[in-house]
């Protein structure tokens, strides 16, 4: 009845708005600065871009073997 694409995206849609309300009921109760390093934020902004870097690199290098 439904193709997967547009099942994947009716499923995402649930789970972003209760991830958002979660996380804004939290963010009320527990309302304290929520204080961070700097290498954190640094490992949790490059760290993702770095790892599919990695992994982009290493299957091209795969691939032209």
């Amino acid at each position: 009845m439904f193709d997967k694409k547009g099942l994947k995206i009716y499923l995402i849609w649930p789970i972003s708005f209760f991830l958002s309300f979660l996380f804004r009921y939290i963010g009320g109760k527990y309302s304290e600065p929520f204080l961070i390093h700097n290498w954190v934020l640094f490992s949790l902004v490059f760290g993702p871009a770095l790892i599919v870097t990695i992994m982009i690199g290493l299957s091209k290098l795969m691939k032209s073997n």
